[in-house]
């Protein structure tokens, strides 16, 4: 503990300061204190057994603890931003996810006034749980071939909603295994006999009093996953059920009694997608919360963990001390902050976009679905990986349950996949990426994220002019290169495009799967300047601003400095490949990235301490912030179900027949 303590005294700022800053005010923070007591006392919210349940345990106590944060804030009287804040400290995934996280949202952005005023006190009150299901057995990412149907019967005026294939059974949705009374469902619309594509429905799937299925739904659980099990994600089949005609949600496109099909008006006829963008807004916004719980963790226990002695006689060396474990995770404790702030903007652009689409605007959809998909995709690989790489740093305590570590990563990684494969995120923002080349091509104006590419052709010719290697810890420096990078590889991946087309770049079929590669590549970089350029700014404002004492913003300029290096080690290729920098400008990255390392070690506790994680939120023997990792992890060990008798489950069927000699030898 000693150590924890000593690691501390290094720092240059305040983490105390910097964590307020990070969490909007330090009665933030005083609040959440308060609720982490509230929490503790609370039989459904208690992690001391939280490693040991069985999946039916996990099922059930997820929602015990969803339910208790909703009777709690309704006793209580407290606010949304207590509810959420609940939610991510007792961190029990459950069967109420996607009635939070998708259902209600859905209605409110898809759903009429008067849909909303029917639907949504019902919502609130747990009176009904909702999940959204649209991804199928046979489809998932590729919305348009959905193949379940909703058949307009003008005589009945209802819909026929039905599965009319083996691939059409809807799989995946959270909370529909067992928990879920409704669904909106994704189906495609036919009116009169013409197909009207993908469209949300409302449909009833369970029975209020007595929980069964409702005539013609066939529905349960999927069975075990990799993670996330306190989830009951479902299968559903439908057999020609009716639904009323005021099931769809109509705020865009209407159906009407008559069975006139009436279309979005022409500037919003991509509305639906805004639900999708919501969604991924929050993965990118969770990206950073996540990552940064690893590496809290990773950090505080390599820099109490002491392994090998270089001298005999001389202490052992903490495990943070060895030189390619500090070269491992202090990138990662930048990228982690990195993603914070990509997170809070990421937010701050879809709420901008919000309230203009209240005023019936959609100008910038377009650029919000084409960053929203790109920065999913690139925080989530991001993410994923480095839970990963912190668990290895620590080590086998980082196997054990009791770091946090595996349950973190099997309940995370699902985010690479899930609203969207992340390999079709990057091809959705790489086709805004080809367009807005194809655009400066022919000498019209871009703006937004890709505004840039106006000058690729100066790009194509210009040199980093890297003096020397400190030179690379200037963001100015930084952000040339990876937009010489990504203007580049944009480039590159229109002509691969356009020489598969034939010509002009075709966005579909054989063309442009087999660019794929070059347009991932493309995006990814994309995307990546995006990021850095954002995490520059933010720091930049804050000090500018003065939100921030000097030692704090100098604190953080490093990590933003290390950060782009970072970066542009991994792209060191693609320096060199369009001849943007020499083999002796890309060497000089890793005496760089050395030195700012170096720089970043003695504030690394203060760092991960400013994320302000409670010991209770991290669940982890080896995250604990006093540095007592030994006995945490003993502690954990003696409260396991198998050592609840000293002989153990197996003595009696197994063990006992084998090694007792008198049972032996009447065998």
């Amino acid at each position: 503990m000693e150590d924890a303590a000593a690691e501390r005294r290094k720092a240059s700022f305040s983490s105390d300061e910097l964590a307020a800053f990070l969490h909007d005010g330090a009665d933030k923070l005083q609040r959440r204190e308060e609720l982490v007591q509230l929490l503790s006392s609370q039989p459904w919210s208690d992690k001391t057994h939280r490693y040991f349940l069985t999946r039916e345990q996990e099922y059930v106590g997820g929602l015990q603890a969803a339910v208790g944060i909703w009777k709690t804030m309704r006793g209580q009287k407290l606010s949304i931003d207590d509810g959420v804040a609940m939610r991510s400290l007792a961190y029990f995934p459950g069967g109420l996810e996607l009635h939070i996280g998708m259902f209600i949202p859905t209605i409110l952005s898809q759903g009429t006034p008067e849909q909303q005023a029917k639907w949504l006190p019902l919502c609130n009150r747990l009176q009904i749980i909702g999940t959204y299901a649209q991804t199928e057995l046979g489809h998932g990412t590729f919305v348009r071939g959905l193949q379940t149907v909703a058949v307009y019967d003008e005589r009945a005026k209802e819909f026929v909603v039905h599965s009319p294939s083996l691939e059409s059974t809807k799989w995946w949705p959270g909370g529909l295994g067992k928990t879920s009374t409704h669904v909106v469902l994704m189906a495609r619309l036919f009116v009169k006999g013409k197909d009207y594509g993908p469209h949300a429905f409302i449909v009833q799937v369970r029975d209020l009093e007595t929980h069964q299925p409702m005539p013609g739904v066939t529905l349960g659980d999927i069975g075990p996953k990799m993670g996330y099990n306190g989830v009951d994600n479902g299968f559903l089949q439908l057999d020609h059920v009716r639904i009323p005609r005021d099931s769809m949600l109509m705020r865009y496109a209407q159906v009407t009694e008559e069975g006139q099909y009436i279309p979005p008006p022409p500037d919003n006829q991509k509305a639906a997608y805004a639900t999708m963008v919501y969604v991924r807004a929050t993965i990118v916004r969770d990206a950073g919360d996540f990552l940064s719980r690893a590496v809290t963790i990773a950090t505080r226990y390599t820099a109490v963990r002491r392994q090998t002695a270089p001298k005999l006689g001389q202490p052992e060396l903490q495990v943070l001390d060895y030189d390619n474990v500090q070269q491992t995770l202090m990138p990662l404790l930048s990228r982690a902050y990195a993603l914070v702030f990509m997170g809070r903007s990421m937010m701050d652009m879809y709420n901008s976009f919000d309230a203009a689409r209240a005023r019936g605007d959609f100008a910038v959809l377009p650029e919000l679905h084409a960053l929203s998909s790109g920065l999913k995709a690139l925080s989530t690989d991001i993410a994923a990986a480095g839970i990963e790489t912190a668990r290895r740093q620590c080590g086998g305590h980082g196997y054990m349950l009791a770091s946090g570590l595996p349950t973190l990563f099997n309940s995370y990684v699902q985010n690479c996949t899930w609203e969207g494969d992340n390999n079709v995120m990057y091809l959705q923002t790489s086709r805004y990426m080809v367009k807005n080349v194809l655009a400066v091509q022919l000498g019209r104006p871009v703006g937004g994220s890709a505004a840039y590419l106006a000058e690729a052709a100066k790009q194509a010719t210009s040199k980093c002019t890297v003096a020397r290697p400190e030179d690379w810890a200037n963001p100015a420096n930084q952000l040339a290169a990876l937009t010489a990078v990504a203007a580049s590889l944009a480039v590159q991946a229109t002509k691969v495009l356009a020489r598969a087309s034939g010509g002009q770049p075709v966005f579909e079929g054989e063309p442009w799967n087999g660019s794929s590669v070059d347009l991932i590549r493309a995006a990814r970089a994309h995307v990546t300047l995006y990021m850095h350029k954002n995490f520059v700014d933010c720091i930049e404002a804050a000090a500018d601003q003065r939100k921030l004492t000097a030692p704090t913003t100098a604190a953080l300029r490093q990590l933003v400095s290390l950060h782009g290096v970072a970066l542009l080690l991994e792209a060191a290729g693609d320096l060199l490949e369009s001849g943007y920098a020499t083999g002796r400008q890309a060497g000089w990255l890793r005496e760089a990235q050395r030195s700012l390392v170096r720089a970043v070690r003695p504030n690394a506790l203060a760092l991960v301490d400013s994320f302000a994680y409670p010991d209770y939120q991290l669940n982890s023997a080896l995250g604990r912030k006093d540095g007592n990792v030994y006995q945490a992890l003993l502690d954990s060990a003696r409260i396991s179900p198998l050592n609840a008798t000293q002989e153990g489950p197996g003595w009696k069927p197994v063990l006992e027949p084998l090694l007792n000699p008198q049972i032996r030898s009447r065998l």
